[in-house]
C-alpha cells in the first residue's frame, strides 16, 4: 500500500484542520440554542473532507473505495445536521414533527450502513472504475438505487433549510448577515455536488467529486459568520429572553423595530400572530408618540382587553448588543400588573370621595354643630361640642388619606434638604395650633437628609409630632425635636437621625408591632393613619423608624434618613 499525497489532499486536509478548528473556537458555545447542530455539522465536514482527501493519494482501487466509502458515510450526515441547524436557528421547531425526526434519524444511519457494506449489495454504487489525470488516480461509480434515494432527501432537506435561512435574510435585520454568510456559504458544495451527479465535464479538469472541496469555501463564510458577526451568541441572546410558558409578554425586535419573535403571552396581548409585524403596527399611538424611543417606551402602561376583560400592562424596553458594543436589537416586555391598575384606579377614587364628598359633608356638620353652640339646653351643647370634634378629626383622617395616597406616588428622584430650614416653619405652626404644648427642638444647621421631596420630609415630622400631642393624656404636653448625623457619624454622615420624644403614656408594643409588620388585621391594627405615614415615608427616602421608651416616660421616635453632603442642599 502506498500513499502518495497530491494537491488535492493537501487542500482536503487544510479544509479539515479549518473545519475542526472553527468546531473548536465554538465549542465554548455549545449549551446554546443551534451549537451542538452547527458544530456537529462543522465536524461532519471535516471528516468528510479530510477521509476523501486522503484516499485521493492511493493508487489502488480497493484501498480508494475503503476510503470514499468511510468518508460517504460521514457525509451522509451533513444533510441532516444542516437542516435540523437551519431549523434551530431560525426557530422553526414545530417542523421537528415526529415523522421528519424519524427521517433525519433512518436516512444517515441507514445510508452509512448501506455505503460502509455497499461491496456486498451494491446498492450505493453498482460499478466502479479507476480513472488516472496525470499524477492524479481517482475512481469512477454507477450510482445504486440507495443513493438516489438519498439524494433525493438531501436536496429535499437542504433545500428547506436554504429556505428557512433566505426568510432570516428577507424578514430579519438582527439576522441578517449571519444568515447572509450561511446561504452563501452552502452555495459552492450545494453547485459541485448538482454538477458530479449530472456528470457535468470540468474540460482540463479532473472529474471529481468536488462536493468535499466546495465546502473548503464554505469554511471562511462560516467562520466569519462565527468569529465577526457572533453567529452563536446573537440566536441566544434574543430567544434565551423569551419563555414561552411565562405570564409575562415578550418580543424581541430587530434594529428597525420590526417584531423577530414573541411568546405566547405577547400575541394574546397583541391579538394575534405578530412575527415579521412592525411594532408600530401592534402597540397604541400613546405608547410610542410616533416614533420607536425605548428610553419612552420604558415605564409606560398599557391597556388592552384580552377575553373580554381589560388587563393593564407595564412596558420595559432593553437593547440587545453583541460583544462589540453594537446594538442588534431590542427585547420589548409587558408585565401584567392589572391588579394594581385596578387598585390604583379605586384607590384614586377613594381619595376623592374623601378629600371632597367626605370634607364637604363634615362641614357642613361642623357648621350645624356651632349654630347649636347657642342652645338652651347644656346637654345639647355638650353633644354639639362631641360632634364638632369628630368631624374635625374626620376631617383630619380624609387630609391624612391624602397624603397617604401621594406618598404611595412618588416617583424615582431624590432632592437633598437642610432640615432645620424645612422643620423651623413647621414647628411654629405647630405651636401655633397647640397652644397648650411645650414643643423644643434642637435642629443642627448643618444637618441634610435626602427625601423624594422636602413636602414629604415635614409631613412625617408633622404627623410624629402631632401623634405625640394628641396622644398624650397631659393638659400640658411636651414634645422635643432633633436632628442631628446618624450615631458614629460625621458632617457628611451617610444617614441622619431625627428624633421626636414625648412624655405621654407611650406608643402600645401591640400598634408598635403593625407598623413593623407593615400589615393590619381585624385583631391587630393601629389607632390611625399617623404612623403609618410616617413608616411609609421614611422608607420612601430609603430610610427607617424605630420606636423606643423615654424615662421616665414617653416615646421617642426617631427616624433614619439618607443624606448627601450639605453642598447640594437647599
Amino acid at each position: 500500500m502506498v500513499w502518495d499525497p497530491t494537491l488535492y489532499t493537501v487542500v482536503g486536509l487544510a479544509g479539515t484542520a479549518l473545519f475542526l478548528f472553527i468546531a473548536a473556537a465554538g465549542w465554548q458555545y455549545r449549551s446554546e440554542p443551534a451549537a451542538k447542530a452547527f458544530l456537529g455539522l462543522l465536524v461532519a465536514l471535516g471528516g468528510w473532507i479530510g477521509l476523501y482527501a486522503v484516499g485521493l493519494g492511493f493508487t489502488s482501487l480497493a484501498e480508494q473505495l475503503a476510503w470514499q466509502r468511510t468518508a460517504l458515510a460521514i457525509g451522509g450526515l451533513v444533510p441532516t445536521l444542516w437542516f435540523l441547524f437551519a431549523v434551530q436557528y431560525t426557530n422553526r421547531t414545530a417542523w421537528l414533527t415526529p415523522p421528519v425526526k424519524a427521517f433525519m434519524i433512518i436516512d444517515p444511519l441507514l445510508f452509512g450502513l448501506l455505503t460502509l457494506t455497499n461491496p456486498s449489495h451494491g446498492l450505493i454504487w453498482r460499478e466502479t472504475t479507476l480513472v488516472s489525470y496525470g499524477l492524479l488516480t481517482t475512481i469512477q461509480v454507477t450510482f445504486g438505487p440507495a443513493y438516489v434515494a438519498h439524494l433525493l432527501y438531501t436536496y429535499v432537506i437542504t433545500s428547506l433549510g436554504f429556505g428557512f435561512l433566505a426568510l432570516a435574510v428577507v424578514r430579519s435585520a438582527l439576522y441578517r448577515t449571519q444568515a447572509t454568510l450561511l446561504v452563501v456559504g452552502a452555495i459552492p458544495p450545494l453547485v459541485a455536488n448538482a454538477a458530479y451527479v449530472l456528470g457535468a465535464d470540468w474540460g482540463v479538469v479532473p472529474a471529481l467529486d468536488y462536493t468535499p472541496f466546495g465546502f473548503f469555501l464554505t469554511g471562511p463564510f462560516f467562520g466569519l459568520a462565527l468569529f465577526r458577526f457572533d453567529l452563536l451568541e446573537r440566536v441566544p441572546v434574543a430567544r434565551k429572553r423569551i419563555v414561552d410558558d411565562a405570564e409575562d409578554g415578550f418580543v424581541v425586535l430587530d434594529e428597525a423595530a420590526r417584531i423577530i419573535t414573541a411568546n405566547p403571552a405577547a400575541e394574546r396581548i397583541l391579538d394575534g400572530a405578530v412575527e415579521g409585524e412592525c411594532i408600530h403596527a401592534c402597540l397604541p399611538e400613546y405608547v410610542l408618540a410616533g416614533s420607536f424611543d425605548p428610553d419612552a417606551i420604558e415605564g409606560q402602561t398599557m391597556t388592552t382587553v384580552i377575553d373580554r376583560t381589560e388587563r393593564a400592562y407595564d412596558l420595559a424596553c432593553s437593547s440587545l448588543s453583541d460583544h462589540h458594543g453594537r446594538v442588534v436589537g431590542y427585547v420589548l416586555r409587558f408585565r401584567d400588573v392589572s391588579d394594581r391598575h385596578v387598585y390604583e384606579q379605586r384607590l384614586k377614587v377613594a381619595n376623592r370621595v374623601l378629600r371632597h364628598n367626605l370634607r364637604n359633608r363634615m362641614n357642613v356638620i361642623s357648621g350645624w354643630a356651632e349654630e347649636l353652640q347657642d342652645h338652651d339646653d347644656p346637654a345639647v351643647v355638650d353633644a354639639s361640642e362631641r360632634i364638632a370634634t369628630a368631624a374635625r378629626e374626620l376631617t383630619d383622617v380624609g387630609e391624612q388619606v391624602r397624603l397617604l395616597v401621594e406618598t404611595a406616588d412618588v416617583a424615582g428622584g431624590a432632592t437633598t434638604v437642610v432640615v432645620e430650614t424645612h422643620l423651623t416653619p413647621l414647628l411654629e405652626r405647630v405651636r401655633a395650633d397647640y397652644p397648650a404644648a411645650t414643643v423644643e427642638s434642637d435642629l443642627d444647621p448643618d444637618v441634610t437628609v435626602t427625601v423624594p421631596s422636602a413636602k414629604l420630609l415635614t409631613v412625617a415630622v408633622q404627623n410624629a409630632v402631632e401623634n405625640a400631642i394628641e396622644h398624650n393624656d397631659s393638659d400640658h404636653p411636651w414634645v422635643r425635636i432633633t436632628a442631628q448625623p446618624a450615631e458614629g457619624g460625621t458632617g457628611d454622615a451617610p444617614y441622619t437621625e431625627i428624633c421626636v420624644a414625648d412624655d405621654g403614656p407611650g406608643i402600645p408594643e401591640a400598634e408598635r408591632e403593625v407598623i413593623r409588620s407593615g400589615t393590619e388585621t381585624a385583631l391587630e391594627h393601629g389607632s390611625g393613619l399617623g404612623l403609618w405615614l410616617v413608616q411609609w415615608i421614611a422608607t420612601a427616602a430609603g430610610g427607617d423608624v424605630e420606636f423606643a421608651d423615654r424615662n421616665p416616660c414617653g416615646t421617642v421616635v426617631t427616624l433614619t434618613l439618607p443624606t448627601d453632603p450639605p453642598t447640594n442642599a437647599y
